[in-house]
Protein backbone atom coordinates (compact mmCIF):
# COMPACT_ATOMS: atom_id res chain seq x y z
CA UNK A 1 0.00 0.00 0.00
CA UNK A 2 2.86 2.57 1.24
CA UNK A 3 6.21 2.51 0.30
CA UNK A 4 7.83 5.24 2.36
CA UNK A 5 6.41 7.18 5.28
CA UNK A 6 7.52 10.37 5.98
CA UNK A 7 7.41 10.91 9.91
CA UNK A 8 6.74 14.65 11.25
CA UNK A 9 8.59 15.02 14.57
CA UNK A 10 8.47 18.68 16.55
CA UNK A 11 11.38 18.32 18.91
CA UNK A 12 9.52 20.95 21.33
CA UNK A 13 6.67 18.40 21.78
CA UNK A 14 8.73 15.11 20.76
CA UNK A 15 6.65 13.34 24.34
CA UNK A 16 3.38 13.62 22.02
CA UNK A 17 4.87 12.67 18.91
CA UNK A 18 5.90 8.75 20.78
CA UNK A 19 1.62 7.90 19.52
CA UNK A 20 2.11 9.45 16.68
CA UNK A 21 5.51 7.47 16.16
CA UNK A 22 3.80 4.08 17.07
CA UNK A 23 0.69 4.65 14.61
CA UNK A 24 2.67 5.57 11.53
CA UNK A 25 4.98 2.41 12.47
CA UNK A 26 1.94 0.19 11.70
CA UNK A 27 0.71 1.53 9.19
CA UNK A 28 4.35 0.98 7.51
CA UNK A 29 4.48 -2.69 9.05
CA UNK A 30 1.41 -3.60 7.07
CA UNK A 31 3.47 -2.71 3.60
CA UNK A 32 6.35 -2.69 4.70
CA UNK A 33 7.26 0.87 4.21
CA UNK A 34 10.29 2.60 4.86
CA UNK A 35 10.02 5.11 8.23
CA UNK A 36 11.62 8.37 7.48
CA UNK A 37 11.80 10.48 10.63
CA UNK A 38 12.23 14.84 10.12
CA UNK A 39 12.18 17.55 11.93
CA UNK A 40 11.74 21.11 10.69
CA UNK A 41 13.50 24.21 12.22
CA UNK A 42 13.74 27.76 11.60
CA UNK A 43 15.82 29.10 9.54
CA UNK A 44 16.85 31.39 11.65
CA UNK A 45 16.75 30.59 15.10
CA UNK A 46 16.49 32.40 18.33
CA UNK A 47 19.66 31.25 19.85
CA UNK A 48 21.85 32.23 16.60
CA UNK A 49 24.51 29.77 18.22
CA UNK A 50 21.83 27.08 17.10
CA UNK A 51 22.13 25.69 13.42
CA UNK A 52 19.62 23.07 12.16
CA UNK A 53 22.15 20.23 12.37
CA UNK A 54 22.06 20.13 15.75
CA UNK A 55 18.85 19.08 15.91
CA UNK A 56 19.65 15.84 14.58
CA UNK A 57 21.45 14.57 16.92
CA UNK A 58 18.37 15.00 18.92
CA UNK A 59 15.85 13.38 16.81
CA UNK A 60 18.21 10.42 16.03
CA UNK A 61 18.06 10.10 20.36
CA UNK A 62 14.34 10.24 20.37
CA UNK A 63 13.95 7.80 17.78
CA UNK A 64 16.04 5.60 19.33
CA UNK A 65 14.61 6.00 22.60
CA UNK A 66 11.27 4.58 20.88
CA UNK A 67 13.22 1.49 20.22
CA UNK A 68 14.35 2.48 16.35
CA UNK A 69 18.15 1.24 15.57
CA UNK A 70 19.59 4.71 14.59
CA UNK A 71 21.95 2.83 11.84
CA UNK A 72 18.89 1.60 10.14
CA UNK A 73 16.12 4.60 10.88
CA UNK A 74 16.61 7.80 8.07
CA UNK A 75 16.54 10.80 10.13
CA UNK A 76 16.95 13.96 8.26
CA UNK A 77 16.56 17.66 9.20
CA UNK A 78 15.32 20.49 6.88
CA UNK A 79 14.76 24.13 7.97
CA UNK A 80 11.98 26.35 6.96
CA UNK A 81 8.57 26.90 7.70
CA UNK A 82 6.68 23.27 8.72
CA UNK A 83 3.67 23.91 6.68
CA UNK A 84 6.06 24.03 3.78
CA UNK A 85 9.05 22.15 4.23
CA UNK A 86 7.13 18.89 5.20
CA UNK A 87 5.14 18.61 1.89
CA UNK A 88 8.56 19.65 -0.10
CA UNK A 89 10.18 16.67 1.85
CA UNK A 90 8.24 14.08 1.02
CA UNK A 91 8.18 15.16 -2.42
CA UNK A 92 11.63 15.42 -2.66
CA UNK A 93 12.21 12.03 -1.00
CA UNK A 94 9.14 9.72 -2.95
CA UNK A 95 7.10 9.62 -0.21
CA UNK A 96 3.19 8.27 -0.46
CA UNK A 97 2.01 9.06 3.04
CA UNK A 98 2.69 11.72 5.65
CA UNK A 99 2.24 11.26 9.17
CA UNK A 100 1.98 14.65 11.60
CA UNK A 101 0.24 15.66 14.74
CA UNK A 102 -2.09 18.14 14.99
CA UNK A 103 -2.96 19.89 18.45
CA UNK A 104 -6.42 21.63 19.25
CA UNK A 105 -6.41 24.78 17.34
CA UNK A 106 -5.81 28.46 18.98
CA UNK A 107 -8.00 31.15 18.16
CA UNK A 108 -5.27 32.86 15.87
CA UNK A 109 -4.93 29.26 13.97
CA UNK A 110 -8.88 29.55 12.94
CA UNK A 111 -7.90 32.97 11.16
CA UNK A 112 -4.73 31.89 9.47
CA UNK A 113 -4.86 28.19 9.88
CA UNK A 114 -2.82 25.23 11.32
CA UNK A 115 0.35 23.90 10.20
CA UNK A 116 -1.79 20.41 9.74
CA UNK A 117 -4.36 22.13 7.62
CA UNK A 118 -1.68 23.95 5.39
CA UNK A 119 -0.33 20.90 4.64
CA UNK A 120 -3.44 19.02 4.41
CA UNK A 121 -4.12 21.84 1.42
CA UNK A 122 -1.18 21.57 0.02
CA UNK A 123 0.58 17.69 0.38
CA UNK A 124 0.23 15.72 -2.74
CA UNK A 125 0.16 12.34 -0.98
CA UNK A 126 -1.94 10.76 1.82
CA UNK A 127 -1.73 12.08 5.32
CA UNK A 128 -1.80 10.46 8.53
CA UNK A 129 -2.64 12.95 11.28
CA UNK A 130 -3.00 12.47 14.26
CA UNK A 131 -4.87 14.08 17.10
CA UNK A 132 -2.39 15.51 19.89
CA UNK A 133 -4.28 16.34 22.92
CA UNK A 134 -2.94 19.31 25.28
Amino acid sequence: MYTRVLVAVKLDHAGASAELVHKAQAVSTTSDAELLFVTIVPKISDNLNEVPEDSLPKLESFVAGLGFDPATSRCLVRAGAPHRAIPEAARELGCDLIALNSRNPRIHEYLMGSVASHIVMHAQCDLLVVRQVD
